[in-house]
């Protein structure tokens, strides 16, 4: 019977949305389910898990220590969210005909998405039966990889398994003579009973592990030392030992070619190091134990904590030992648990390791025979030397096979890697391959093709970034770099949109310019070339309407026809109609006082009085052409509205100077208050109101608004009075009346139409905060007096304003008349 539950996880439509599928199941049925998962909250939470777990070797029990929560918080909400209500289910059924068949239920989880890779899914925890699945179950992870070894190894005992001790001098030391001792005393029961081989390489440099490597068979290889994960490639990493004793890093890509030297390729690799289990989210095969299965190794058994030395040694011993007696690797890796939780008491280090398989078959090796006794754990030890002295002496005849291997293996490596696109390996192996052999076949070409691809690559995803920031002129050089290549069949497409955006985004800006600057033909203009490249964007902001309808408002309209044509004043022909003939005087006439005949008129052009036609009658001047462009201001509002501002002024001042100099009984209190308002609520906004009626400062949106601001919050301003109990609201808006002001003013200022008028509105409104500037000299006799000064100087100012709106008014309707000939 089949005990396999198989389930089978992928991403969602959403971010954080995961979906789960059983495979297969004892119990049948192909249940599924949605879940949500705080990836990146657990993600955040494994440095804490890591220390939990490392630190509970050495910590006192209780029932349940606070540090276990984390750990079985994280386990319970795994649990809770893989096995949704139909897939609980579904494993409840699966779990009870397991158990009805004798047999134990084995948990295979297929991580489709990648960063489900890096979640600690050995600390699944069932909440109905509290326990963690992977003390009673087999837990596997199952790398999607091509199953090339379906059948198991035929393996006439020992099982022979090569160790590798790298302690770099740059990297935390190891005492590898207490690691090769802990490993040997755990496989002391195996090999003294004939069933284990344990082989150590002299040193952790990569000479030296590939001769060992050639020298096999080897079954197993374990490896102790340091490891990491590389963020910028995201890929694990080993610590070999380099030539000079420092640290010499190799990626899970390069670790491969290494291990491929061995005839056969070992089954098993275990690897404890310090992260040799840790993935990235991005690829799925980044951590060094996933591409180890994923080039052929059938299982690897990896840690994805840091672990001590008594649970490594526990898990080791549990591990072969089971490894040795015919059990499967997945089988192997649950008693090595158990064995790790059976000191300390409760230690929680039995989670550090993880398992990951190849292929559906976890059964690595058949043992066959009878095993070889060996006489002792030193027997073996003297016998790892022995072939260890072996190997050195036939050094000198393999070193050029163990030189061919290596470069095949790296050259192999390297193209499949550029076959795969993964341009930036495939630069790094050839580049190894190229030191060890610089005239190596076609090696240099390809290197040079992998970096050009790797360049083009970058470029065309900067390329892209560009594109989707809007930086269009970037996108499209680019694009431009990379049309040639076959591998960017849009670059053409893309470069020419980016063109055409940024085309589009130059004549916007140039038409908003032009708006702005009053040039209403310019923006028509720009706005039929906007409509050719696109007709969606031909009026942005809908200023092409209003430059039509500022053109229209400046055509000159046309005079009424005549009810009569002809002879009366004011109707116009172009008919050509010739001089009349000389008259001849009669004889003894006086000559005319001007002897020479009237010379024949010209053909009069078509606006001529028809009544000159041919010199009879008197002769009438046409009218004036009117003006190519109106006046920008209504003259008549314009001077309503100066007359405004002049009255009210002039009453301010008036009030102003009757305060300081006349009132004997505070006539501030008992009326000029009410005055003041008049003047500066109603007078004065009525007079704004009017020059904006005129179409001061300009006739865009943007002044009618500003202008509109200026008479609200002048209104405000002066109707919450100036007594002395003065609000906030009048001392805030009579800054913001001044704003609106300035605002109007460098409006009216950039129109240039009349730049007087700007300065006079400035000053009339800028000018307001004045009132509330204190006098504090000893002159004033009270709080009353201190502000009339300082107001009436802006009264005055007020009033001075008005009249030159008056002026440049008066100034205006007689330029228009003049123009018009009336």
């Amino acid at each position: 019977m089949d005990c396999d539950i198989e389930l089978e996880i992928d991403t969602g439509s959403a971010r954080g949305e995961y979906t789960v599928h059983v495979v297969r199941a004892p119990a049948g049925g192909h249940a599924s389910g949605i879940f949500a998962l705080d990836v990146d909250g657990i993600i955040d939470r494994l440095p804490q898990l890591e220390a939990t777990v490392l630190a509970s070797a050495v910590a006192a029990r209780r029932t349940l220590p606070v540090a276990e929560v984390a750990v079985r918080e994280v386990g319970q909400e795994l649990f809770q969210a893989l096995f949704t209500r139909e897939v609980y289910g579904t494993y409840r059924a699966s779990l009870g005909a397991a158990q009805h068949a004798g047999q134990q239920l084995r948990v295979v989880l297929r991580l489709a998405a990648p960063e489900l890779a890096t979640m600690p899914w050995e600390t699944l925890f069932d909440p109905e039966t509290e326990t963690y699945l992977c003390q009673t179950e087999p837990l596997l992870r199952h790398v999607p990889a091509p199953d090339y070894n379906l059948n198991p190894l035929d393996v006439a005992p020992p099982l022979r398994i090569l160790g590798i001790v790298a302690s770099p001098r740059d990297l935390p030391a190891l005492d590898v003579a207490a690691e090769k001792e802990h490993l040997g005393r755990a496989l002391a029961g195996p090999a003294s009973e004939g069933r284990v081989e344990l082989v150590w390489t002299r040193s952790g440099t990569w000479d030296d592990v590939q001769s060992m490597l050639l020298a096999g068979p080897w079954h197993v290889v374990h490896f102790v030392g340091h490891g990491d994960y590389d963020s910028r490639t995201d890929e694990g990493r080993i610590a070999l030992v380099g030539q000079d004793g420092r640290a010499a890093m190799v990626r899970a890509v390069r670790l491969m070619a290494l291990l491929s030297v061995a005839a056969p390729r070992p089954r098993l690799v275990v690897l404890n190091s310090c992260s040799s289990g840790e993935m990235g989210q991005a690829d799925l095969f980044s951590g060094t134990a996933s591409a180890l299965v994923r080039s052929g190794i059938g299982a690897v058994a990896a840690m994805q904590f840091a672990i001590s030395d008594s649970a490594a040694i526990a898990f080791s011993h549990g591990f072969y030992a089971a490894i040795a007696n015919g059990r499967t690797v997945d089988e192997a890796a649950r008693i090595g648990r158990i064995s790790v939780m059976a000191s300390p008491d409760g230690t929680l280090e039995w989670v550090t390791p993880a398992l990951y398989v190849r292929g559906g078959s976890t059964q690595l090796f058949t043992l066959k025979g009878s095993p070889r006794v060996l006489a002792s754990v030193e027997g073996t030890t003297a016998a790892a030397a022995s072939g260890g002295q072996a190997a050195a002496g036939t050094q000198a005849n393999t070193d050029q096979a163990m030189k061919r291997a290596q470069l095949r293996a790296l050259y192999v490596q390297a193209t499949a890697e550029l076959r795969a696109r993964r341009f930036d390996q495939a630069v790094e192996l050839f580049e190894d391959l190229l030191t060890l052999e610089p005239g190596y076949r076609d090696a240099a070409n390809q290197r040079d093709a992998a970096r050009k691809h790797l360049e083009l690559a970058r470029i065309y995803r900067e390329a892209r970034q560009a594109e989707e920031s809007g930086d269009w002129l970037a996108a499209a050089d680019g694009f431009a770099l990379v049309l040639d290549d076959p591998e960017y069949p849009d670059a053409a497409a893309r470069k020419q949109d980016c063109e055409r955006k940024q085309r589009l985004a130059d004549l916007e800006g140039e038409l908003r310019y032009h708006s702005s600057q009053g040039s209403w033909q310019a923006v028509l203009d720009v706005s039929r070339e906007l409509s050719s490249l696109d007709p969606a964007a031909a009026d942005p902001g809908g200023l092409a309407t209003a430059a039509r309808a500022e053109i229209e408002k400046t055509k000159p309209k046309e005079a009424p026809a005549p009810a009569n044509s002809g002879t009366e004043q004011g109707s116009y022909t172009a008919v050509y109609q010739p001089p009349p003939p000389p008259r001849t005087a009669p004889s003894g006439a006086q000559p005319a006082s001007n002897p020479s005949p009237t010379p024949p008129r010209a053909a009069p052009l078509a606006g001529v009085p028809a009544s000159n036609v041919g010199g009879s009658g008197p002769t009438v001047a046409p009218p004036r052409p009117a003006a190519s462009m109106p006046q920008p201001f209504k003259t008549v509002p314009l001077a309503w509205g100066g007359a405004a501002l002049a009255v009210a002024g002039g009453l301010g001042v008036g009030f102003a100077v009757y305060f300081l100099w006349l009132d004997d009984n505070y006539w501030y209190e008992s009326g000029g208050d009410a005055s003041l308002r008049i003047v500066y609520g109603l007078v004065a906004p009525l007079g704004y109101l009017l020059l904006a009626v005129a179409g001061l400062p300009d006739r865009s949106v943007m002044g009618r608004l500003v202008m509109a601001g200026v008479v609200v919050s002048g209104a405000v301003f002066g109707l919450s009075g100036l007594n002395y109990a003065v609000e906030l609201t009048s001392v805030v808006f009579s800054f913001v009346h001044a704003g609106f002001g300035l605002w109007a003013g460098i409006l009216a200022l950039r129109t240039g139409q009349s730049r007087l008028m700007g300065w006079l509105l400035l000053y009339a409104t800028v000018s307001v905060p004045l009132v509330w500037v204190q006098d504090k000299g000893v002159f004033l006799e009270s709080w009353y007096r201190t502000h009339a000064y300082f107001a009436l100087i802006q009264l005055a100012v007020l009033c001075a304003a008005g009249v030159g709106f008056l002026v440049e008014a008066r100034r205006l309707g007689a330029r228009s008349a003049e123009r018009t000939g009336k």
